[in-house]
């Protein structure tokens, strides 16, 4: 191999490392504005697409209750942390025995950052039995517990037992998985498959109630915050600009971006809440930039988190095409 070919598989290594991308300069898209719908109690989960500038679907977010990896080899299991569900493991534990008290369990939480950073559910052994705390409704009431082994898992389906803590209403289910979508989800409601997210290649963005983890904070270690979550699990991907202003960041200024795939890389940390004024107030210093799954970039910059009647829960934004 001559040095020169050598020269250029070294230059193209490089730049894939500093995720630096080249763009060819085009016209850009007009600035467009979106307000998202999630309503002043947050009970809404809302997809979004960003190159149609369009939501594509919304659910309220106790619908469900865990969501199973889709994909062919896909093995994870999420619960919902917009319901500050959590987990507890106990390893070696027959599931028949009825569970008496939860005053004592450790509870465990989903990394907000995706499943390659950390799932409750860390083991599928059958040998395992987990602890759901189902989280909260909508009113606050609390949702109950389940208590759930996993049979089996193939490229086709999971397989689980589930019952009430006292064991009554056991079920063994399937769960088929379906290439087209992320996850499949689950609802102890109705003890069914329930339709949640959208096909994967159909949006970008949910804007979602979720769990953040504090790693510091023994005391708090979970908090229940309002944000938004990429899909990170079709190559959607998100870089933070707090250097230029909305008006300047442009096609050009993409090379110099470093791109994240974690699930929480936009968040919620684009508004700031005023404890003295229970107000929020929208940051001026962050912008978004969105690659999603067919390489389009997008600007974001959000704008109030307000309707017009002065309620929260109405994020809004501009976005444009770069």
């Amino acid at each position: 191999m001559s040095r020169l070919v050598l020269l250029y598989i070294c230059i193209f290594f490089m730049s894939c490392e500093r995720n630096e991308i080249a763009i060819e300069p085009h016209v850009m898209g007009e600035v467009e504005l979106q307000q998202i719908n999630m309503q002043s109690n947050y009970s809404q989960q809302i997809f979004y697409n960003a190159s149609d500038n369009i939501v594509i679907s919304s659910n309220t977010k106790s619908d469900w209750d865990l969501a199973f990896q889709s994909s062919d080899n896909g093995s994870q299991i999420i619960i919902n942390s917009s319901t500050f569900s959590q987990i507890c493991e106990l390893e070696e534990h027959l599931f028949e025995d009825p569970i008496s008290a939860t005053d004592d369990l450790i509870w465990k939480w989903d990394s907000p950052k995706g499943i390659y950073d950390g799932t409750a559910f860390t083991n599928t052994e059958s040998s395992t039995t987990y602890i759901l705390d189902r989280g909260y409704n909508i009113d606050g009431i609390q949702r109950g517990y389940r208590k759930i082994k996993i049979d089996s898992i193939n490229s086709y389906s999971f397989f689980i037992t589930y019952s009430e803590l006292d064991n009554t209403g056991m079920q063994s289910v399937e769960i088929t998985k379906d290439s087209l979508l992320n996850f499949q989800y689950f609802s102890f409601n109705n003890n069914n498959i329930v339709n949640i997210e959208p096909e994967k290649d159909n949006w970008d963005l949910v804007f979602t109630q979720y769990t953040h983890l504090y790693i510091d904070n023994l005391e708090t270690p979970a908090y229940l915050v309002t944000g938004v979550l990429i899909n990170y699990l079709n190559n959607v991907m998100v870089a933070e600009d707090t250097v230029n202003s909305y008006e300047n960041i442009n096609s050009g200024l993409i090379s110099t971006y470093n791109f994240s795939q974690y699930q929480d890389q936009i968040g919620y940390n684009w508004k700031n809440f005023n404890f003295e004024t229970q107000l929020y107030s929208m940051r001026s210093d962050i912008k978004y930039i969105l690659k999603d799954a067919s390489n389009r970039y997008f600007k974001i910059q959000f704008l109030d988190f307000y309707n017009e009647m002065g309620e929260k829960g109405y994020p809004t934004f501009e976005i444009q095409e770069l």
